[in-house]
């Protein structure tokens, strides 16, 4: 029988493949990568505000995305248009110029006289 001096197999570092620190490093560092997924799971799925917003004008629905600002205005079920989309900008209307001036009040009629 012959003896050889050469030692068991061995990883490529030159530890053995069993070595008790490097599986606990392997799981040490497999555990932080399934808590970072988990923290990042929970932080993408936290509750946010809504991103709609919607208000009713006569016999209109008007919608409003929060998130990137665009307006649609539905009239009935299927008539709905784009009233401003990312990007673009409201006008200021002056309140006075908005509203139709009132028209000036009419004078009473004069009552007959009841004496007569």
């Amino acid at each position: 029988m012959e003896s050889t001096n050469e030692p068991g197999p061995t990883a490529e570092d030159g530890e053995p493949p069993d070595d008790p620190l490097e599986r606990l490093g392997k799981r040490v560092t497999t555990g932080l990568i399934v808590a970072a997924g988990i923290v990042g799971l929970a932080i993408y799925a936290r509750p946010a505000p809504p991103r709609f917003d919607a208000f009713a004008v006569g016999g209109q629905i008007v919608r409003v995305d929060m998130k990137t600002g665009t307006i649609i205005a539905c009239e009935g079920q299927q008539s709905c248009q784009l009233v401003l989309k990312r990007g673009q900008h409201l006008q200021r209307i002056r309140r006075s110029d908005a509203l139709p001036r009132p028209a000036p009040p009419t004078p009473l009629p004069a009552a007959p006289a009841a004496g007569k």
